[in-house]
């Protein structure tokens, strides 16, 4: 699965998920606009990291949509939103993606101004900075795409 993520204007970003076993979904704008680390970059980070397989795009890489993910094919909107009416969509870890994506943006923002994060955290610090400055230097209109760490699977 790779997932791309787009500046659409001065403050937002839209998220594109391409997958192999299942239709490509997106969403615009995406929540949590952040000039360095937006929201949904850090929940890939900390999903691939710690391997929640029940977050935001784990459930997107086991066919899903993650409760907010729009189908690019528009003849396939109504099927999805019918399904999650009839459905709700579960995300078994998605409580702890949002507590270590909110803890991952505190330790990485704490660092820059000299504190030192925490030790759990500190092996990722790296990573962040990393796609902190290649998010900062995109301009409008230009991507980030990131290939999800595990397969693709299908729901139970």
């Amino acid at each position: 699965m790779k997932v791309t993520f787009t500046k659409t204007a001065a403050r937002r970003y839209s998220v594109y998920v391409e997958r192999d076993n299942a239709p490509a979904l997106a969403i615009s704008p995406a929540p949590g606009f952040d000039v360095y680390l937006p929201h949904d970059l850090l929940h890939f980070v900390a999903e691939a990291e710690f391997g929640l397989d029940g977050g935001v795009f784990g459930d997107l890489a086991a066919g899903g949509n993650a409760r907010i993910f729009i189908p690019v094919a528009k003849d396939l909107v109504a099927k999805t939103w019918r399904r999650n009416r009839m459905k709700k969509p579960r995300l078994p870890d998605g409580r702890r993606s949002e507590e270590l994506a909110g803890a991952l943006e505190r330790a990485w923002g704490a660092r820059r101004h000299g504190a030192a994060p925490p030790p759990e955290l500190e092996p990722l610090m790296g990573k962040l900075d990393a796609l902190a400055e290649r998010w900062h230097e995109l301009p409008v209109g230009e991507s980030l795409t990131l290939d999800w760490p595990r397969p693709e699977r299908r729901r139970h």
